[in-house]
Protein backbone atom coordinates (compact mmCIF):
# COMPACT_ATOMS: atom_id res chain seq x y z
CA UNK A 1 0.00 0.00 0.00
CA UNK A 2 1.36 3.57 -1.04
CA UNK A 3 1.25 4.48 2.86
CA UNK A 4 3.85 1.39 4.09
CA UNK A 5 7.31 1.10 3.53
CA UNK A 6 9.47 -0.70 5.58
CA UNK A 7 13.02 0.24 6.51
CA UNK A 8 15.94 -0.15 4.54
CA UNK A 9 18.73 -3.05 6.37
CA UNK A 10 20.89 -0.97 8.38
CA UNK A 11 23.97 0.72 6.57
CA UNK A 12 25.63 2.79 9.59
CA UNK A 13 28.84 1.50 10.67
CA UNK A 14 28.86 -0.80 13.89
CA UNK A 15 31.51 1.89 15.56
CA UNK A 16 28.56 4.30 17.47
CA UNK A 17 28.40 3.78 20.82
CA UNK A 18 24.20 4.14 20.13
CA UNK A 19 24.22 1.90 17.38
CA UNK A 20 20.92 -1.04 17.55
CA UNK A 21 19.28 -2.42 14.53
CA UNK A 22 17.01 -0.30 12.37
CA UNK A 23 14.08 -2.12 12.99
CA UNK A 24 13.20 -5.09 14.94
CA UNK A 25 8.97 -5.58 15.92
CA UNK A 26 7.86 -6.13 18.81
CA UNK A 27 8.61 -9.92 19.32
CA UNK A 28 11.70 -9.28 18.03
CA UNK A 29 12.33 -6.68 20.63
CA UNK A 30 10.92 -9.20 23.09
CA UNK A 31 13.07 -11.60 22.06
CA UNK A 32 16.48 -9.99 22.06
CA UNK A 33 15.43 -8.52 25.84
CA UNK A 34 14.13 -11.44 27.71
CA UNK A 35 11.11 -10.40 29.30
CA UNK A 36 11.30 -13.07 32.13
CA UNK A 37 9.39 -13.36 35.44
CA UNK A 38 11.26 -10.55 37.93
CA UNK A 39 13.49 -12.39 40.40
CA UNK A 40 12.69 -12.35 43.57
CA UNK A 41 12.13 -8.70 45.49
CA UNK A 42 14.13 -9.83 48.79
CA UNK A 43 16.86 -7.25 49.58
CA UNK A 44 19.74 -9.39 47.89
CA UNK A 45 18.01 -9.76 44.60
CA UNK A 46 17.73 -6.02 44.20
CA UNK A 47 20.80 -5.38 42.23
CA UNK A 48 20.11 -7.81 38.90
CA UNK A 49 16.83 -6.92 38.90
CA UNK A 50 17.19 -3.32 38.50
CA UNK A 51 20.10 -4.21 35.83
CA UNK A 52 17.82 -5.86 34.18
CA UNK A 53 15.58 -3.16 33.89
CA UNK A 54 17.94 -0.91 32.89
CA UNK A 55 19.42 -2.71 30.20
CA UNK A 56 15.74 -3.04 28.82
CA UNK A 57 16.03 0.94 29.57
CA UNK A 58 19.19 1.30 27.25
CA UNK A 59 18.74 -1.39 24.53
CA UNK A 60 14.97 -1.45 24.01
CA UNK A 61 12.91 1.33 25.24
CA UNK A 62 15.12 4.45 24.41
CA UNK A 63 15.54 3.33 21.36
CA UNK A 64 11.30 3.49 20.77
CA UNK A 65 11.44 7.64 22.16
CA UNK A 66 13.99 8.96 20.02
CA UNK A 67 13.57 10.14 16.54
CA UNK A 68 17.32 10.04 15.39
CA UNK A 69 19.00 6.96 16.14
CA UNK A 70 22.83 8.53 16.49
CA UNK A 71 21.30 11.55 18.70
CA UNK A 72 19.66 9.76 21.38
CA UNK A 73 19.82 12.14 24.70
CA UNK A 74 17.87 9.81 26.47
CA UNK A 75 20.75 7.43 26.20
CA UNK A 76 23.63 10.51 25.67
CA UNK A 77 22.10 12.84 28.50
CA UNK A 78 19.95 10.71 31.22
CA UNK A 79 22.63 8.21 31.51
CA UNK A 80 25.28 10.21 32.77
CA UNK A 81 23.25 12.55 34.51
CA UNK A 82 21.79 9.41 36.00
CA UNK A 83 25.26 8.24 37.33
CA UNK A 84 25.20 11.27 39.07
CA UNK A 85 21.42 11.56 40.34
CA UNK A 86 19.99 8.63 42.92
CA UNK A 87 16.23 10.29 41.99
CA UNK A 88 16.34 10.34 37.76
CA UNK A 89 18.00 6.75 38.05
CA UNK A 90 14.79 5.39 40.03
CA UNK A 91 12.92 7.71 37.84
CA UNK A 92 14.50 5.63 34.61
CA UNK A 93 13.84 2.43 36.48
CA UNK A 94 10.31 3.71 37.35
CA UNK A 95 10.05 4.26 33.62
CA UNK A 96 11.47 1.48 32.25
CA UNK A 97 9.19 -1.22 34.95
CA UNK A 98 6.67 0.48 33.67
CA UNK A 99 6.59 -0.18 30.08
CA UNK A 100 8.11 -3.36 30.73
CA UNK A 101 4.71 -4.53 32.22
CA UNK A 102 2.81 -3.53 29.59
CA UNK A 103 4.62 -6.51 27.91
CA UNK A 104 4.84 -9.12 31.03
CA UNK A 105 1.88 -8.99 33.59
CA UNK A 106 4.54 -10.25 36.49
CA UNK A 107 6.07 -6.77 36.18
CA UNK A 108 3.04 -5.19 37.59
CA UNK A 109 3.45 -5.24 40.78
CA UNK A 110 7.83 -4.76 40.44
CA UNK A 111 6.61 -1.36 38.60
CA UNK A 112 4.45 -0.13 41.23
CA UNK A 113 6.86 -0.62 43.95
CA UNK A 114 9.77 1.35 41.78
CA UNK A 115 7.41 4.16 40.95
CA UNK A 116 6.78 4.59 44.61
CA UNK A 117 10.39 4.20 45.23
CA UNK A 118 11.05 7.19 42.44
CA UNK A 119 8.49 9.25 44.02
CA UNK A 120 8.85 9.22 47.74
CA UNK A 121 13.07 9.86 46.74
CA UNK A 122 12.14 12.36 44.88
CA UNK A 123 10.23 14.04 47.21
CA UNK A 124 12.87 13.70 50.23
CA UNK A 125 15.05 15.24 47.47
CA UNK A 126 13.13 18.48 47.25
CA UNK A 127 12.74 19.21 50.48
CA UNK A 128 16.77 19.84 50.40
CA UNK A 129 17.58 22.57 47.32
CA UNK A 130 20.39 22.76 46.36
CA UNK A 131 21.81 25.95 43.86
CA UNK A 132 24.11 24.17 41.47
CA UNK A 133 23.40 23.78 37.95
CA UNK A 134 23.05 19.84 38.39
CA UNK A 135 20.95 20.04 40.93
CA UNK A 136 18.20 21.48 38.97
CA UNK A 137 18.83 19.54 35.74
CA UNK A 138 18.83 16.27 37.31
CA UNK A 139 15.27 17.44 38.97
CA UNK A 140 13.91 18.46 36.06
CA UNK A 141 14.88 15.48 34.22
CA UNK A 142 13.49 13.16 36.71
CA UNK A 143 10.09 14.98 36.01
CA UNK A 144 10.39 14.87 32.79
CA UNK A 145 10.58 11.33 33.29
CA UNK A 146 7.90 10.49 35.07
CA UNK A 147 5.67 12.99 31.89
CA UNK A 148 6.82 10.00 29.78
CA UNK A 149 6.16 7.15 31.95
CA UNK A 150 2.37 8.52 32.87
CA UNK A 151 2.11 8.84 29.11
CA UNK A 152 3.46 5.45 28.46
CA UNK A 153 1.40 3.50 30.52
CA UNK A 154 -1.55 4.99 30.16
CA UNK A 155 -2.13 7.81 32.95
CA UNK A 156 -3.92 10.60 30.82
CA UNK A 157 -4.11 12.94 34.20
CA UNK A 158 -0.84 12.06 36.37
CA UNK A 159 1.49 13.77 33.48
CA UNK A 160 0.41 17.22 33.51
CA UNK A 161 1.01 17.07 37.51
CA UNK A 162 4.44 16.63 36.95
CA UNK A 163 4.90 18.54 33.91
CA UNK A 164 4.13 21.39 36.16
CA UNK A 165 6.70 20.38 38.72
CA UNK A 166 9.46 20.70 35.73
CA UNK A 167 8.20 24.43 34.79
CA UNK A 168 8.17 25.06 38.87
CA UNK A 169 12.48 23.80 38.44
CA UNK A 170 13.35 25.50 35.45
CA UNK A 171 11.40 29.12 36.63
CA UNK A 172 12.66 28.81 40.30
CA UNK A 173 16.05 27.67 39.30
CA UNK A 174 18.68 30.34 40.44
CA UNK A 175 22.56 29.77 40.49
CA UNK A 176 25.87 31.79 41.26
CA UNK A 177 28.78 30.91 38.92
CA UNK A 178 32.47 31.09 39.85
CA UNK A 179 32.58 34.08 37.70
CA UNK A 180 30.31 36.08 39.86
CA UNK A 181 27.06 35.74 38.04
CA UNK A 182 24.10 35.12 38.60
CA UNK A 183 22.02 32.71 36.32
CA UNK A 184 17.99 32.47 36.80
CA UNK A 185 15.19 30.48 35.15
CA UNK A 186 16.53 28.77 32.16
CA UNK A 187 19.72 30.32 31.21
CA UNK A 188 20.73 28.05 34.14
CA UNK A 189 19.58 25.20 31.54
CA UNK A 190 21.51 26.42 29.08
CA UNK A 191 24.88 26.47 29.84
CA UNK A 192 24.92 22.63 29.20
CA UNK A 193 24.25 20.14 26.12
CA UNK A 194 22.01 18.29 28.87
CA UNK A 195 20.79 21.54 30.42
CA UNK A 196 19.53 22.19 26.79
CA UNK A 197 17.88 18.91 26.07
CA UNK A 198 15.90 19.40 29.31
CA UNK A 199 14.67 22.88 27.66
CA UNK A 200 13.81 20.93 24.71
CA UNK A 201 12.34 17.91 25.98
CA UNK A 202 10.12 20.48 28.40
CA UNK A 203 9.46 22.59 25.46
CA UNK A 204 7.57 19.58 23.16
CA UNK A 205 5.60 18.01 25.88
CA UNK A 206 4.58 21.80 27.25
CA UNK A 207 3.63 23.10 23.89
CA UNK A 208 2.37 20.14 22.29
CA UNK A 209 0.09 19.39 25.66
CA UNK A 210 -1.17 23.31 24.76
CA UNK A 211 -3.00 21.59 22.11
CA UNK A 212 -4.89 18.99 23.66
CA UNK A 213 -5.29 21.05 26.98
CA UNK A 214 -6.13 24.33 24.71
CA UNK A 215 -4.25 26.43 27.27
CA UNK A 216 -1.24 28.36 26.59
CA UNK A 217 2.19 26.67 27.36
CA UNK A 218 3.07 26.40 30.99
CA UNK A 219 6.20 28.92 30.16
CA UNK A 220 6.81 31.34 27.07
CA UNK A 221 8.69 29.66 24.61
CA UNK A 222 11.59 32.73 24.12
CA UNK A 223 13.95 30.17 26.09
CA UNK A 224 13.98 28.06 22.91
CA UNK A 225 16.07 30.78 20.99
CA UNK A 226 19.76 29.78 20.55
CA UNK A 227 18.93 26.10 21.53
CA UNK A 228 16.45 24.62 18.29
CA UNK A 229 19.30 24.38 15.84
CA UNK A 230 20.24 21.12 16.50
CA UNK A 231 19.25 17.10 15.46
CA UNK A 232 17.02 17.11 18.60
CA UNK A 233 15.96 13.43 20.03
CA UNK A 234 12.51 14.27 19.70
CA UNK A 235 11.55 16.52 16.50
CA UNK A 236 14.83 16.13 14.82
CA UNK A 237 15.01 19.27 12.71
CA UNK A 238 11.16 20.25 12.93
CA UNK A 239 11.97 21.85 16.91
CA UNK A 240 11.35 25.49 15.77
CA UNK A 241 8.02 25.09 14.40
CA UNK A 242 7.50 24.64 18.57
CA UNK A 243 7.39 28.12 18.43
CA UNK A 244 4.30 28.55 16.21
CA UNK A 245 2.19 25.81 18.38
CA UNK A 246 3.02 28.06 21.05
CA UNK A 247 1.89 31.10 19.17
CA UNK A 248 -1.72 29.84 18.01
CA UNK A 249 -2.14 28.38 22.19
CA UNK A 250 -1.38 31.83 23.49
CA UNK A 251 -3.23 33.78 20.54
CA UNK A 252 -6.38 30.95 21.38
CA UNK A 253 -6.56 32.05 24.83
CA UNK A 254 -5.50 35.79 24.17
CA UNK A 255 -8.12 36.71 22.12
CA UNK A 256 -11.17 34.81 23.25
CA UNK A 257 -14.12 36.28 23.26
CA UNK A 258 -16.83 37.12 26.44
CA UNK A 259 -19.79 39.34 26.92
CA UNK A 260 -18.22 41.27 29.13
CA UNK A 261 -16.16 42.62 26.78
CA UNK A 262 -16.74 45.70 25.08
CA UNK A 263 -17.69 45.82 21.16
CA UNK A 264 -13.98 47.79 20.50
CA UNK A 265 -12.54 44.83 22.58
CA UNK A 266 -13.88 42.22 20.77
CA UNK A 267 -13.23 43.86 17.01
CA UNK A 268 -9.64 44.16 18.57
CA UNK A 269 -9.47 40.60 19.53
CA UNK A 270 -10.98 39.19 16.22
CA UNK A 271 -8.64 41.67 14.19
CA UNK A 272 -5.47 40.61 16.69
CA UNK A 273 -6.43 36.84 16.20
CA UNK A 274 -7.31 36.82 11.99
CA UNK A 275 -4.12 38.77 11.72
CA UNK A 276 -2.02 36.49 13.36
CA UNK A 277 -3.12 33.35 11.74
CA UNK A 278 -2.34 34.88 8.22
CA UNK A 279 1.17 35.67 9.25
CA UNK A 280 1.29 32.35 11.17
CA UNK A 281 0.31 30.81 7.88
CA UNK A 282 2.67 32.53 5.46
CA UNK A 283 5.41 31.53 7.62
CA UNK A 284 4.64 27.93 7.58
CA UNK A 285 4.06 27.95 3.92
CA UNK A 286 7.64 29.61 3.31
CA UNK A 287 9.35 27.29 6.11
CA UNK A 288 12.13 24.95 4.98
CA UNK A 289 13.64 22.09 6.22
CA UNK A 290 17.67 22.51 6.88
CA UNK A 291 19.37 21.15 3.72
CA UNK A 292 21.36 18.58 5.06
CA UNK A 293 18.98 16.73 7.33
CA UNK A 294 18.19 13.32 6.74
CA UNK A 295 15.63 12.24 4.50
CA UNK A 296 13.74 10.46 7.39
CA UNK A 297 13.72 13.37 9.97
CA UNK A 298 12.83 16.18 6.41
CA UNK A 299 9.62 13.72 6.08
CA UNK A 300 8.78 14.49 9.68
CA UNK A 301 9.23 17.95 9.55
CA UNK A 302 7.20 18.48 6.74
CA UNK A 303 4.80 15.87 8.19
CA UNK A 304 4.64 18.42 11.41
CA UNK A 305 4.38 21.17 10.00
CA UNK A 306 1.18 20.12 7.57
CA UNK A 307 0.15 19.44 11.69
CA UNK A 308 0.50 22.57 12.75
CA UNK A 309 -1.27 24.50 9.68
CA UNK A 310 -4.37 22.28 10.77
CA UNK A 311 -4.49 23.15 14.34
CA UNK A 312 -4.40 26.83 13.46
CA UNK A 313 -7.12 25.83 10.60
CA UNK A 314 -9.32 24.10 12.76
CA UNK A 315 -9.21 27.75 15.36
CA UNK A 316 -9.91 29.08 12.66
CA UNK A 317 -13.03 27.05 11.56
CA UNK A 318 -13.75 27.23 15.65
CA UNK A 319 -13.74 30.88 15.95
CA UNK A 320 -15.65 31.89 12.93
CA UNK A 321 -18.22 29.67 13.94
CA UNK A 322 -18.71 30.66 17.18
CA UNK A 323 -18.81 34.63 15.95
CA UNK A 324 -21.49 33.64 13.52
CA UNK A 325 -20.28 35.47 10.79
CA UNK A 326 -17.31 33.77 8.42
CA UNK A 327 -17.74 37.09 6.65
CA UNK A 328 -16.12 39.30 9.39
CA UNK A 329 -13.33 41.21 11.05
CA UNK A 330 -10.62 40.24 8.68
CA UNK A 331 -11.67 37.00 6.75
CA UNK A 332 -13.41 37.34 3.38
CA UNK A 333 -15.84 35.14 2.61
CA UNK A 334 -13.31 33.58 -0.10
CA UNK A 335 -11.05 32.66 2.70
CA UNK A 336 -13.68 31.36 4.83
CA UNK A 337 -14.86 29.03 2.22
CA UNK A 338 -11.17 27.45 1.18
CA UNK A 339 -10.76 26.48 4.52
CA UNK A 340 -11.69 22.73 4.26
CA UNK A 341 -9.76 22.39 1.04
CA UNK A 342 -6.98 23.88 2.68
CA UNK A 343 -7.04 21.17 5.47
CA UNK A 344 -7.68 18.79 3.00
CA UNK A 345 -4.65 19.65 0.95
CA UNK A 346 -2.71 18.95 4.86
CA UNK A 347 -4.52 15.93 5.39
CA UNK A 348 -2.71 14.56 2.02
CA UNK A 349 0.55 16.35 2.75
CA UNK A 350 0.74 14.71 6.27
CA UNK A 351 0.49 11.24 5.05
CA UNK A 352 2.30 11.64 2.11
CA UNK A 353 5.22 12.86 4.07
CA UNK A 354 4.50 9.97 6.45
CA UNK A 355 4.66 7.23 4.23
CA UNK A 356 8.25 8.16 3.26
CA UNK A 357 9.06 7.84 7.01
CA UNK A 358 10.24 3.26 6.76
CA UNK A 359 7.81 1.34 9.32
CA UNK A 360 9.99 0.92 12.43
CA UNK A 361 12.19 3.10 11.99
CA UNK A 362 13.25 5.76 15.14
CA UNK A 363 11.59 8.61 13.27
CA UNK A 364 8.51 6.80 13.43
CA UNK A 365 8.26 7.46 17.34
CA UNK A 366 7.34 11.38 16.83
CA UNK A 367 4.37 10.60 14.14
CA UNK A 368 1.57 10.68 16.52
CA UNK A 369 1.05 14.71 16.49
CA UNK A 370 0.93 14.42 12.21
CA UNK A 371 -1.07 11.43 12.58
CA UNK A 372 -3.71 12.52 14.93
CA UNK A 373 -4.63 15.57 13.15
CA UNK A 374 -4.83 14.31 10.10
CA UNK A 375 -6.99 11.77 11.07
CA UNK A 376 -9.29 14.28 13.23
CA UNK A 377 -9.94 15.87 9.12
CA UNK A 378 -9.70 12.72 7.23
CA UNK A 379 -13.06 12.35 5.29
CA UNK A 380 -11.86 9.66 3.02
CA UNK A 381 -11.91 5.98 4.14
CA UNK A 382 -8.34 5.83 2.18
CA UNK A 383 -6.80 8.74 4.55
CA UNK A 384 -8.70 7.33 7.58
CA UNK A 385 -7.22 3.82 7.02
CA UNK A 386 -4.00 5.12 6.22
CA UNK A 387 -3.68 6.94 9.80
CA UNK A 388 -5.38 3.99 11.57
CA UNK A 389 -2.69 1.10 9.92
CA UNK A 390 -0.16 3.24 10.59
CA UNK A 391 -0.67 4.05 14.33
CA UNK A 392 -1.75 0.25 14.98
CA UNK A 393 1.92 -0.51 13.44
CA UNK A 394 3.26 2.24 15.75
CA UNK A 395 1.23 0.76 18.80
CA UNK A 396 2.08 -2.82 18.13
CA UNK A 397 5.80 -1.89 18.21
CA UNK A 398 6.05 0.40 21.19
CA UNK A 399 3.27 -0.14 23.53
CA UNK A 400 2.78 3.63 24.18
CA UNK A 401 -0.83 3.49 25.61
CA UNK A 402 -1.45 7.50 24.66
CA UNK A 403 -0.81 6.37 21.19
CA UNK A 404 -3.57 3.52 21.61
CA UNK A 405 -5.71 6.30 23.48
CA UNK A 406 -5.43 8.86 20.48
CA UNK A 407 -6.35 5.87 18.05
CA UNK A 408 -9.83 5.12 19.81
CA UNK A 409 -10.82 8.72 19.94
CA UNK A 410 -10.07 8.63 16.59
CA UNK A 411 -12.20 5.68 15.74
CA UNK A 412 -14.88 7.27 18.10
CA UNK A 413 -14.68 10.21 16.05
CA UNK A 414 -15.00 8.82 12.65
CA UNK A 415 -18.21 6.65 13.41
CA UNK A 416 -20.17 9.71 14.72
CA UNK A 417 -19.29 11.50 11.96
CA UNK A 418 -20.82 8.65 9.85
CA UNK A 419 -24.26 9.37 11.58
CA UNK A 420 -26.49 10.57 8.81
CA UNK A 421 -28.01 14.58 10.12
CA UNK A 422 -25.16 14.42 12.90
CA UNK A 423 -23.46 18.02 13.37
CA UNK A 424 -20.15 17.87 13.06
CA UNK A 425 -17.58 16.38 15.50
CA UNK A 426 -14.73 17.68 17.33
CA UNK A 427 -12.26 15.58 18.82
CA UNK A 428 -12.25 18.32 21.41
CA UNK A 429 -15.70 17.44 22.13
CA UNK A 430 -14.68 13.94 22.81
CA UNK A 431 -11.85 15.10 25.20
CA UNK A 432 -14.11 17.75 27.11
CA UNK A 433 -16.46 14.44 27.63
CA UNK A 434 -14.16 12.08 29.04
CA UNK A 435 -12.06 15.75 30.89
CA UNK A 436 -8.76 13.59 30.21
CA UNK A 437 -5.45 15.25 29.50
CA UNK A 438 -4.19 13.89 26.43
CA UNK A 439 -0.31 14.11 25.01
CA UNK A 440 0.43 13.38 22.03
CA UNK A 441 4.06 13.07 21.89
Amino acid sequence: MWFLRSSEPEKQPFNQLEQTPRTYSVHESSSSFPLCTPAPTGDDAEPPQKRQVMRYYITVLCHHLTASEQFNSFLSAFLPMAMESNVLYDALVAFASGHLSLFNESYKVTALKAHSTAINNFAAALSAPQQHITWYETKAATCLAFVIGEVSTGDNRGWSSHLLGAKSLIESAVVNTSAGVVLRGPDVFKKSSEGQWILRNFAYHDIIGSVTLRRRPLLDCSYLDGITDVVDTYLGVATGLLRHVATLSVLDEETRLGPEFSAEEISKRKALFHVTCTKVEQDLQHWQCRHDAAPDLAALAYAFRGAVLIVMYQLIRNRLASEGDGKSEGFSATKWDILPTKIRTQVSNILRHVSDIPIGSHTESAILFPLFLAGSEATEKGHMDAVRVRLQMTLQKRKFQNIARSLAILEDLWQRRQVADASWVEWTDILDETGEHLLLT
